[in-house]
């Protein structure tokens, strides 16, 4: 080989070189349970953006919603642990079984508006850094979902209509709930909902308007009445292994689009829950808003037992939490 030759040679490798390192990009995956066209999609898009965004697409982050890669909420907690997932976007009621402390923000009655889920939620960050944290993992941020309301097949018009009714909950603060009101629950994933209806093992469903409209739910049951007890949330966590081998400038990017997302899809609350009313009016979905007193003294009556049963498992720490949720909203 000449000399010309090899210095051609090693110029061209260097230059493979230079651009290997300037473009090198470290590629993520976000799972989600729930579908493309939910809430929660609309702050994963968001946050993805953001990311890409703030670290100049050296970090790009591909996005499985609707349980595409395999994964249920209840998984995502040790799937994001080992690293099986980088980021997940997981509805925080199933993981109550790894950390009580997970079944607060679905307690009914407790944080009933935006402003007292979102006290709530600072409340309990450094619980959710801890829990996470002690498991490989970062919390980056939460979503509300619109509040909860009740799918029935007949108009639910009395405590008497809850008598029996086999429904489905999402998380164990539900499930108590129901079973005081004399109702039969069910905790269900989410991906399991529609699966359920079909076969008739449930014949009513808690969600929120939007998580029903999301998989066509006023074709099984055309009632919702809306109890709004409770705005539940989604957590997107991440593996720390993950987080750990992103250069300082883009972990600070990430936590910076975790902190925007979070104002960004929080303050869209009350806009998406207008919106879903349309929606329901547009399938034809009965919507009752006038809901009968007596149904929501029972249900209201009916969860204070959930909330004793958390106190005793979360012990002294329970209550210092209730304690500042109590003074960040009054």
């Amino acid at each position: 080989m000449s000399r010309l030759t090899t210095l051609a040679a090693a110029a061209a490798v260097t230059a493979t070189s230079f651009a290997t390192t300037v473009f090198a990009q470290t590629t993520l995956n976000l799972a989600n349970e729930y579908q493309d066209t939910t809430f929660a999609a609309v702050a994963d898009k968001f946050f993805i953006e953001k990311v890409e965004e703030l670290t100049s697409d050296s970090v790009k982050i591909n996005y499985f919603p609707g349980g595409s890669l395999g994964f249920k909420s209840a998984d995502h907690f040790d799937a994001t642990g080992d690293g099986a997932i980088e980021i997940a976007d997981t509805f925080i009621g199933r993981l109550a079984g790894i950390d009580p402390v997970f079944s607060l923000p679905s307690m009914p009655f407790l944080a009933t508006d935006k402003g007292k889920a979102l006290a709530l939620e600072a409340v309990l960050r450094p619980e959710y850094d801890r829990a996470f944290g002690a498991a490989n993992q970062i919390y980056l941020f939460s979503t509300p979902w619109p509040p909860s309301g009740i799918w029935t097949k007949e108009p639910l018009t009395s405590p008497e209509d809850l008598q029996g009714l086999k429904i489905r909950v999402a998380d164990v603060p539900s499930m108590q709930t129901f079973k005081s009101a004399g109702a039969n629950p069910l905790e269900i994933s989410w991906g399991d909902v529609v699966p359920q209806l079909s076969a008739g093992a449930i014949d009513a469903v808690v969600s929120s308007a939007e998580g029903g409209t999301n998989i066509k739910l006023g074709d099984f049951l055309p009632y919702y009445t809306t109890v709004d007890y409770v705005i539940p949330a989604n957590v997107v966590h991440m593996n720390k292994d993950a987080f750990d081998a992103l250069s300082a400038d883009e972990q600070a990017a990430v936590l910076q689009a975790a902190s925007e997302t979070s104002t960004f899809i929080w303050a869209k609350l009350e806009e998406r829950l207008s919106n879903t009313y349309n929606d329901l009016a547009e399938l034809k979905v009965n919507v009752n808003r006038e809901v009968d007193p007596a149904l929501m003294d029972a249900l209201a009556k009916a969860s204070a037992g959930a909330l004793d049963e958390w106190k005793a498992k979360m012990g002294d720490k329970g209550q210092v939490i209730l304690d500042a949720f109590a003074a960040a909203t009054n």
